[in-house]
């Protein structure tokens, strides 16, 4: 009797998002039918539709779990592993420096805020939980690419373009990758006024115990109370807060 309140689409979908899920490399459109048993035809138009939605994502003929996912799960998961060690690290890098701190996470080609913990400053910035933003003009966004691994940075410079958001955004391949250096020889990223004028953010890399990069915690902040000659201070707490946080995830770096 149940039965009759389903909707074979929907419980086909759902079973190409399962297997999807179970395989971390991905799965081409030959594999998903074969595995599932299911006409090429529907499994293609499920995909088709899944893709424009961003809940799976398509990189050289396979498929994988997409952006969306996480960031609608996020508002029905109680708790995250990395959420709960962080937080009480944002909570002092805060305290320390005065500013919004954050922790951010990648998905897909974009990072997205996991966490937030707003100052008490009246004068600030910050973003909600969830928030989607671009990685080559972010903090955060250029601290994931620079510790990523080369072809994904190559994949991501190659595909994605460097749309002018302020006067001070990277636009140019041969000026981001000059950036992606530097912040790889330093160790942390800065923001410069590039996605939004006026804000300055800071950001560091966040590990795990295989040694993955897994988020980047930051702060973010107006250049009235973050000035340049907070760089140097700031730069040394959010390093200080994001080796805390991979060594509590299990670390050893």
């Amino acid at each position: 009797m149940a039965s009759s309140y389903t909707i074979p689409v929907l419980e086909k979908t759902f079973s190409v998002i399962k297997c999807i899920s179970e395989n971390d490399e991905g799965l081409t459109l030959s594999d998903i039918v074969r595995r599932l048993q299911a006409p090429k035809s529907t499994v293609f138009k499920i995909l088709h539709t899944l893709e424009n939605e961003l809940i799976v994502e398509k990189k050289n003929d396979r498929y994988f779990l997409g952006s969306m996912l996480l960031h609608y799960g996020l508002h029905t998961l109680s708790q995250r592993d990395l959420k709960a060690v962080a937080y009480p690290h944002l909570e002092t890098l805060m305290e320390k420096t005065g500013e919004t701190a954050h922790l951010a996470v990648p998905v897909g080609m974009q990072s997205m805020i996991l966490d937030v913990v707003l100052t008490t400053h009246p004068i600030r910035f910050s973003s909600p939980v969830g928030s989607l933003f671009p990685l080559y003009c972010t903090s955060h966004g250029k601290t994931i690419l620079a510790f990523t691994d080369d072809f994904t940075l190559d994949e991501y410079i190659e595909t994605n373009p460097l749309h002018h958001r302020t006067d001070m955004t990277i636009t140019s391949a041969d000026a981001l990758r000059s950036e992606i250096e530097i912040i790889r020889n330093q160790g942390y990223s800065m923001d410069e006024l590039e996605f939004v004028d006026d804000i300055r953010c800071c950001a560091a890399p966040v590990w795990d115990s295989s040694g993955k990069l897994i988020g980047a915690v930051g702060i973010t902040s107006t250049v009235i109370t973050f000035g340049k000659d907070r760089i140097e201070e700031i730069s040394g707490l959010v390093k200080d807060s994001a080796h805390k946080i991979s060594s509590e995830m299990g670390h050893r770096g």
